[in-house]
């Protein structure tokens, strides 16, 4: 008798959802409309298997991007997904080690302080580094506002490595000092400096609006926003996980 596989279990919404989200942002954020390669769909199936959160790919995504365009780098050159394994795989094992110690490992415990030791170190030295720039470029309030973020991601630094130190808290403080720091940038840009970025995030995602969601219309277009905004100023990803 002739032998027959199983069929294939059927593919979920919310699998469709992960690849859709990779796709539409690293396309939106390339700026140009892209077939992704057989490759580049093996590579979100990987990351979709290991259980990869979203959220940090499209993180990665935008920092990638990001940092590249400090650079003056083409963005059309990143021609595949493969160009952010790399970062995809730091962060996620970051990610593994931050859930092993809220569930209470003290095995990871140490050397997951000394990762977050470091990267906050090379966080506190970018907001400072950026600070000078836009107070180069006559801005007051924003500058001072890096300053004041940086000494309080230097605190977060000290406090890592002490007894008793909260990584909940030192979680939320970093996303409290994300979001204070994203409103006076806002603020810095002005409204025609708003509208203009507003406008280059719908240019941007002017060939993929009509093929997303609403839902993921609305992320994607916030996220570029913000990711514009932080590329005009030079500003960091604030956070535990971000390279910045």
């Amino acid at each position: 008798m002739r032998e027959t596989s199983p069929p294939e279990p059927p593919i979920s919404e919310e699998e469709k959802d992960y690849f859709r989200g990779v796709e539409e942002r690293f396309c939106a954020l390339r700026g140009a409309a892209r077939l992704l390669s057989p490759r580049d769909w093996a590579l979100i199936a990987s990351w979709w298997s290991e259980r990869v959160p979203l959220r940090l790919v499209l993180e990665c995504l935008e920092e990638v991007f990001a940092t590249r365009a400090r650079r003056g780098e083409p963005k059309e050159s990143v021609a595949s997904l493969a160009y952010i394994k790399p970062e995809v795989q730091r962060r996620f094992r970051l990610h593994r080690e931050l859930v092993a110690l809220r569930r209470g490992d003290e095995e990871e415990s140490g050397r997951l302080r000394r990762e977050i030791h470091a990267h906050l170190g090379r966080l506190a030295r970018r907001l400072c580094e950026a600070a000078e720039s836009t107070r180069e470029q006559g801005q007051e309030a924003l500058p001072r506002a890096l300053l004041t973020t940086c000494a309080e991601v230097r605190r977060v630094r000290r406090d890592a490595t002490r007894r008793g130190w909260s990584l909940s808290e030192a979680e939320a403080r970093l996303e409290q000092l994300q979001s204070e720091l994203m409103d006076i940038a806002r603020a810095a840009a002005g409204e025609t400096g708003r509208k203009v970025l507003q406008s280059r995030a719908r240019e941007i995602l002017a060939d993929r609006a009509a093929l997303m969601t609403r839902q993921a219309y609305r992320e994607t277009l916030h996220a570029l926003e913000e990711n514009l905004l932080r590329q005009v100023w030079g500003i960091p990803r604030v956070s535990l996980l971000g390279e910045g």
